[in-house]
């Protein structure tokens, strides 16, 4: 009787010993498959955040170019209208001097 408590107890402590490696292993596969999962998480965040910043990019580009071509288009208003001006003082003053010549 002695001998099977002991034999029993020795089963049971076998069973716990047998148990807590299978839970050990358990717990190192969650936590490997956990630390993947947080990888690619971050990877597929990265990845989005780049996405993003190139589109933003894109676009800040896309509307300096627009303000640069509206700027210049201003520009080049200005320099016709002053070269118009220039044109017409230009005549003025030849007509000035011929007029004070004569």
């Amino acid at each position: 009787m002695v001998q099977e408590t002991i034999r029993a107890v020795k089963e049971a402590e076998e069973k716990a010993e047998k148990k807590l490696q299978e839970t050990k292993t358990q717990c190192d596969g969650i936590l490997d498959k956990a630390k993947e999962d947080a990888r690619e998480a971050r990877e597929k965040a990265k990845k989005e955040a780049a996405g993003q910043a190139d589109a933003a990019m894109r676009q800040a580009q896309a509307k300096g170019q627009e303000i640069l071509d509206e700027s210049l288009k201003m520009a080049e208003k200005e320099i016709a209208a002053l070269k118009t001006l220039a044109a017409e003082k230009e005549d003025k003053a030849v007509s000035t001097v011929i007029s004070q010549l004569v």
